[in-house]
């Protein structure tokens, strides 16, 4: 019994290595959206990419209290990954307290695009539809990435457009923000604004 024990014991040594070199491939990746255009106004939400399988990740927006996802007119741009295109997500779906809205859609893509003051992304989708009726905005939203060699690990910066209110009528305002910095160039001019403004005053 001993011995017939023993020569199960390189089977299971194998499978407790394939586990943990599965658990190991699998990764998430977070970003916070601390950084927007809007003086003042910073830390928005989070972003978390996770592996989900083959070629594929998750990407979950969770707006912070106070903020939600823009849905109609809005972009989810980030940076990372390529050779994406406007069929590369599936099952888009947005949420707002106890009310979920499955089914939704980018009507726009763009590769690559400007978004505000963050400067240029590899691709940039936008526009959701396929909300009811005065549903423009969410405190959060899901969607698949599926793509060849896909995973979370290729993913280094987003950029979203969001209202400055929870909920789903989109509040007072809108504004851009990402995990990456205000660019440097916007930074400059805004500094050399500043002081021709002194110096002619």
């Amino acid at each position: 019994m001993f011995a017939a024990s023993l020569r199960k014991l390189p089977a299971v040594i194998a499978l407790t290595a394939l586990f943990f070199a599965l658990a190991a491939s699998a990764s998430a990746d977070s970003f916070t959206l601390q950084n927007t255009h809007l003086m003042g106004v910073t830390n928005v939400g989070t972003v978390l990419v996770t592996d989900t399988g083959t070629d594929q990740v998750t990407v979950t927006i969770t707006m912070n209290a106070g903020f939600s996802i823009k849905l109609n007119g809005g972009d989810v741009a980030f940076n990372g990954p390529t050779g994406l295109t406007a069929g590369s997500v599936s099952g888009l779906m947005a949420a707002s307290g106890a009310n979920t809205y499955a089914g939704l859609t980018f009507q726009g893509f763009k590769a690559p695009q400007n978004i505000s003051q963050f400067g240029t992304f590899d691709f940039d989708y936008t526009n959701i539809k396929g909300a009811p009726g005065g549903v423009l905005s969410a405190d959060s939203l899901t969607f698949v990435i599926t793509g060849t060699g896909l995973n979370a690990s290729q993913f280094t910066g987003f950029a979203i457009h969001f209202c400055m209110d929870s909920g789903t009528d989109c509040g007072p305002a809108t504004g851009f923000a990402s995990n990456s910095p205000v660019s440097l160039v916007i930074e400059r001019l805004s500094q050399a604004v500043a002081f021709f403004t002194r110096w002619d005053s």
